[in-house]
């Protein structure tokens, strides 16, 4: 409020956009972040619904058509956490149920991402609070999953929530941000269980914190700075908190790595190796008087007790299903951990440990070359805002690189924290505006920016679902979508002359994303190889293979096509160098595959009664 008032206090000149930037600075702010969360709107709901459902789409509308319908039985961690089911309930029950209100609470969640950089506004500045919306508005990665109907871009959100609400609490600790901690957490867990990995993340950092404010308790002429202010000496901060946070988290995971040992073990080892470094650096009593610990006593006892109740009433709410299953309060506890630390040894995907190393450079270059510029510059200017951005891009790198599960939806979560590192990239650009080589680094600059954009429009609205673009991963096609299509098409036309249902017979080992399409469908039934025999449908869909339709004597005489499921690009990452990375290059210009023989599919046979290809006729020559 202070500030505004002070921007009304100066009177304007004129009327010039950069006039009313230099006089009401905030208000110009807010004006360009809102047009920033406009545009990001518009470019997620264009065509959104044009995309077939990805695998886990469906799956994720299924069990929220089924809580709509009052046959959801709860928390089961293989699909996640049940918030998202309720959200998207809610979409289903206003709108209707359709692959747009579907993919409605991922396009909100990008929206809400875009907009939380102006809550940091002040600490971050209004160069790097406009660069990080746009880059959240704007880049590849960020678009496209926020139009996919998962759980990851709910989860970024909440988690860029939490990042802010621990920045404000601690430039200035306030009642009730611990208990709007406690909410966005429990929403975290209800979402998706990598919200352990986040309270890995932010636990790190605050006992490296803790660490580094011992030091200069220690060493008092490295004073203490406010959060959103540079520290002064230089890079004192990081000095210490590198080889006080880094150090152990290398000693943890060498271990782990050597001994083959779980995942919990190694993040105990961890956590506690750095509460040794914290205690070899400060008594009990000095860490009594540390900044962080002085603004969480900040908060009367409480405040904290209101947000634990918080985090366990939310909590409860959503795992029980609204208090209507007892059971699933504790899975939510249990459930989610056991089935996270069994994947672990799975590696589902099966893709290496430097997955993203390559994945998100190629979509995101521009961004990680002003990541790395952000980056120089919080070391040599660090701020608390600036460390902790560090650290969470740093940390996420780390810690999902080294979780066996690899995805392109996982890169999410590693950009975010970079479009923040970005808008620090750019910062420093600007204020080297008068240099004379900053001409040609503006030319250069706007060619990456323009090939960027150009690279997200081809990946969300072009490519959407083409198998040579990496952030596809295993994609529903076309075909199948048409096969739907056209069975609902002749179901109408059949219903439409007093013929009755069209009948569709699925086999269960290809059950998704048919779940979906096909919920509520009066004529369909499930099949497999044990029950084909009795299997009689105008359409039947099986796994390519299973032989059902030659198993049913009653399918004898059906026309049977094989058609693809979901494809892929297998790339074989280790051969993309031949030709001095030409494969790269072709790849980035045209998507040419540098190894055609491994794009495959998971296919389908299509077999089609002799009524419904009469039907089909005479539907035909009625259009």
């Amino acid at each position: 409020m202070r500030a505004t008032t002070r921007e009304r206090d100066v009177p304007l000149e004129g009327w010039s956009p950069l006039e009313f930037w230099r006089r009401r600075p905030e208000t110009a702010l807010a004006i360009a972040v809102g047009a920033m969360a406009v545009a990001g709107l518009v470019l997620r709901l264009v065509e959104l619904a044009e995309r077939p459902f990805h695998h886990d789409e469906s799956i994720d509308a299924w069990y929220s058509w089924r809580f709509l319908e009052d046959t959801y039985e709860g928390y089961d961690p293989v699909y996640h956490g049940p918030l998202r089911f309720y959200l998207t309930a809610a979409f289903f029950w206003v709108f209707g149920e359709s692959h747009t209100t579907a993919r409605m609470v991922a396009v909100l969640a990008g929206v809400g991402m875009i907009v939380l950089p102006w809550f940091l506004r002040r600490s971050l500045g209004p160069v790097a609070t406009l660069c990080a919306s746009a880059v959240l508005a704007f880049s590849p990665i960020a678009l496209y999953m926020t139009r996919l109907g998962r759980e990851d871009a709910l989860t970024a959100f909440i988690t860029l929530a939490m990042m802010v609400v621990v920045v404000r609490f601690l430039d200035r600790p306030r009642l009730l941000l611990p208990a709007l901690f406690a909410f966005l957490l429990a929403a975290g867990f209800a979402v998706k269980e990598t919200t352990f990995i986040v309270v890995f993340i932010f636990g790190g950092f605050l006992l490296a914190l803790l660490g580094e404010q011992a030091v200069r308790q220690a060493f008092p002429a490295d004073s203490e700075a406010e959060p959103g202010r540079a520290e002064p000496g230089g890079a004192a901060g990081w000095s210490w908190m590198l080889p006080i946070g880094l150090v152990p988290m290398g000693i943890a995971f060498g271990v782990s790595a050597y001994y083959n040992a779980e995942v919990f073990v190694t993040l105990g080892v961890y956590g506690v190796l750095m509460v040794m470094v914290v205690l070899m650096l400060a008594s009990p009593r000095e860490i009594w008087d540390l900044p962080v610990v002085r603004a969480a006593r900040g908060v009367p006892g409480w405040g904290w007790v209101l947000a634990a109740a918080v985090f366990l009433f939310f909590f409860a709410m959503w795992f029980t299903v609204f208090f209507t299953n007892s059971e699933g309060f504790m899975d939510g506890f249990t459930e989610g951990i056991t089935y996270w630390r069994g994947e672990q040894d799975t590696n589902r995907g099966s893709e290496p440990w430097h997955y993203y190393l390559y994945t998100i450079p190629l979509y995101e270059y521009l961004v990680c070359i002003l990541a790395v510029i952000g980056t120089v510059h919080v070391f040599r200017n660090p701020t608390f805002v600036g460390k902790f951005m560090v650290w969470t891009a740093v940390a996420s790198w780390f810690s999902y690189s080294w979780a066996s599960e690899r995805f392109p939806w996982l890169a999410l979560h590693i950009v975010v924290p970079m479009a923040f590192l970005a808008g620090y990239g750019v910062q420093v650009l600007w204020r080297a505006g008068k240099k004379m080589w900053m001409p040609a680094v503006w030319v250069v600059l706007a060619g990456l920016v323009a090939t960027t954009l150009f690279f997200a429009w081809r990946t969300n609205y072009v490519n959407q679902r083409d198998p040579r673009e990496l952030l596809t991963q295993v994609h529903t096609t076309d075909d199948y979508l048409d096969t739907v299509e056209r069975i609902e098409a002749l179901n109408e036309y059949s219903k439409s002359i007093g013929e009755g249902p069209v009948t569709v017979a699925v086999d269960n080992a290809i059950s998704v994303p048919n779940l979906w399409y096909f919920r509520g469908y009066e004529g369909l039934r499930w099949t497999d190889s044990a029950s084909a025999q009795n299997a009689s449908a105008d359409f039947v869909l099986a796994l390519a293979g299973s032989n059902i339709a030659g198993i049913a004597p009653d399918l004898a005489d059906h026309q049977t096509t094989r058609l693809p499921l979901r494809d892929w690009w297998a790339p074989q990452f280790e051969s993309y160098h031949d030709g001095w990375f030409t494969g790269w290059g072709n790849w980035l210009v045209d998507r040419e595959v540098w190894n055609e023989a491994t794009l495959g599919s998971t296919d389908f046979d299509l077999s089609v009664s002799p009524r419904a290809l009469d039907l089909e006729a005479r539907m035909d020559a009625v259009e």
